[in-house]
């Protein structure tokens, strides 16, 4: 049995859940993409909206990754840079080159450090380097694929 490399490890993962995400986002029809579901509470969010969060933390922390600092979260500029990418097309193209930018740092981060804290400042709680690229990053992106599946399926797309 070949060592499995842990960096290379959580990157192909969150390569693949970025994949995932990507692909579902592509296959909407341009009509669709910013339905609301409706809920008991109101509109539910768009599947474009899903997308553009997962492609803007994954470029957030890939510098935080890179840098081996805890990235503080800036929710304006979060608003700002979803804002002008809000369509199809721009939107695709960032989660793909957002998710590809967290995992080659991720990758390329010191397997020494996976297990050393730092500070998720998205939910304010302290974890290792290993778990957020997991608990929030692959986690994420997974739950907004189904999500973004579910609204296909309440749209009518049964595929």
């Amino acid at each position: 049995m070949s060592e499995v490399n842990l960096n290379r490890f959580l990157a192909d993962r969150i390569r693949k859940a970025g994949e995932g995400l990507t692909a579902a986002i592509e296959k909407m029809p341009d009509e669709k993409i910013a339905w609301h579901p409706k809920t008991s509470e109101g509109e539910g969010r768009d599947a474009l909206d899903q997308a553009l969060e997962c492609a803007y933390l994954n470029e957030w922390v890939a510098e935080g990754y890179r840098t081996q600092i805890s990235p503080q979260i800036d929710w304006e500029d979060y608003k700002v840079q979803c804002d002008k990418r809000r369509n199809k097309a721009d939107c695709v193209r960032w989660l793909h080159s957002s998710t590809n930018s967290l995992a080659d740092a991720v990758e390329s981060f010191p397997a020494a450090k996976l297990g050393e804290t730092c500070r998720d400042t998205v939910h304010n709680i302290d974890t290792t380097w290993a778990n957020f690229a997991i608990d929030l990053f692959y986690w994420n992106t997974v739950y907004h694929e189904g999500q973004v599946n579910y609204i296909q399926v309440l749209y009518g797309d049964l595929s």
